[in-house]
């Protein structure tokens, strides 16, 4: 049977041959990039940090019904790890902190400066925000000078610690003005997260949490900064990824900075093969074949978080791992195909289940309800390497798995 022919879709003129990145070096490079590729680390302050400086950021999430899923991040990596090691980096070390990335996150914090941009961003866009400035109320700026003075005289508050003043709720998002200041504080960098309090922000000025005022490198600096620390991580990329990988440029700076640094010779121009026989225009980095080649030691079948750095990018995952993933907590009951918090089962460079599964604390159990294969992994695979994962996992709570005979 004659090969399919390769579609190539393109962000720029081609121009002459381009090395192709095969669909499995891709996985191989994003693999690596993610740290799931390399030796799983004994917990440790100093592997808890290299591990999430490694990966540049952990995506934060509130969600607890198996663990919070920047707790999980780290567990697929790291045995022994323990939520209580992270608080003391972010809260004691100040080796992380918390802002924005595509999500809500937790970032090294040498790269605290460049966040200044988002700062400025974040000013303008709240100012135009009709739905924000309504959460603020009428006094918006009174309101937010009252909250700066309050932190400024009484040190760390949480929003809690302001009087809420009756009003009907309106969903989901209904803040009190002096949250939404709050709010606002942070996201322009003026306010910092000083810790956490059962997961509830408390924040202190940021001068007094990290000392420094923030520089502001010029655009075009953080723009080259992006674009190389997520390709680093990424291996190889179209400019879409490397925007996704953390929001911190648009598309055309990223086109930009991919035509310019592959003309200067620092990446390369490749064609990245994706699903369905199609190729795409991207960049890689100049070591990415070596790189894609690295051998890796034998690891255990691991259970990832839904906004694990291998999977939150879904059309990424589709395109690299014909993993089609979706979280579903969300999502009406009636309308899941699968669970209210459904874990994908990575196994070497393929994933070949998922679980619905949930943590019964009282009990000590990790309970998994239900496993389902994936289409091109045998039944009895897909069990043993669920139930391996599912195991360790529960070894990692503290907890004891139980785990359905059957395999969906």
């Amino acid at each position: 049977m004659a090969p399919r022919a390769r579609k190539i879709a393109s962000f720029a003129t081609i121009s002459g041959e381009r090395e192709v990145v095969s669909q499995k070096q891709g996985r191989q490079l994003m693999l690596r990039g993610c740290l799931l590729s390399t030796a799983i680390v004994d917990a440790n302050a100093r592997t808890l940090e290299r591990t999430v400086y490694d990966l540049g950021f952990l995506q934060l999430d509130s969600i607890n019904s198996v663990d919070r899923a920047h707790h999980l991040i780290l567990h697929t990596r790291i045995d022994g790890y323990s939520p209580p090691m992270l608080a003391r980096l972010a809260e004691k070390k100040r080796s992380l902190f918390e802002h924005w990335t595509h999500d809500a996150s937790m970032i090294r914090s040498d790269w605290r400066h460049w966040w200044s941009h988002r700062f400025v961003a974040a000013r303008e866009r709240l100012h135009k925000s009709a739905w924000f400035q309504g959460q603020l109320g009428r006094n918006g700026n009174a309101c937010i000078e009252e909250v700066r003075n309050a932190i400024r005289h009484h040190g760390p508050l949480m929003a809690r610690d302001f009087p809420r003043p009756p009003r009907a709720a309106a969903g989901w998002w209904d803040w009190s003005p002096q949250k939404s200041a709050l709010e606002y504080l942070w996201r322009t960098g003026e306010v910092a997260i000083h810790s956490r309090q059962r997961f509830d922000k408390v924040y202190d000025l940021a001068e007094r949490v990290y000392g420094d005022a923030v520089l502001h490198p010029p655009r075009e600096e953080l723009v080259h900064w992006a674009c190389s620390e997520a390709l680093m991580r990424l291996g190889a990329a179209t400019p879409r990824e490397l925007v996704q990988f953390m929001h911190a440029v648009n598309i055309k700076e990223a086109k930009d900075w991919c035509a310019t640094s592959t003309a200067s010779g620092n990446v390369l121009r490749v064609l990245l093969e994706r699903g369905e026989g199609k190729c795409i225009e991207g960049v890689a980095r100049i070591d990415w074949k070596k790189r894609a080649a690295l051998q890796s030691p034998p690891l255990p079948a691991r259970l990832l978080a839904p906004f694990d750095p291998l999977i939150r990018d879904r059309a990424r995952a589709l395109d690299l791992f014909n993993f089609d993933y979706r979280f579903e907590a969300f999502v009406p009951a009636a309308k899941r195909r699968y669970g209210y918090y459904t874990m994908p089962v990575l196994a070497g460079d393929q994933f070949v289940a998922r679980v619905d599964l949930a943590s019964e604390r009282k009990e000590g159990v990790l309970r998994v309800a239900r496993i389902w294969k994936e289409p091109s992994v045998g039944v009895r695979t897909a069990k043993r390497d669920a139930h391996a994962a599912c195991e360790r996992l529960a070894h990692q709570l503290g907890f004891r798995a139980e785990l359905p005979k059957s395999v969906d």
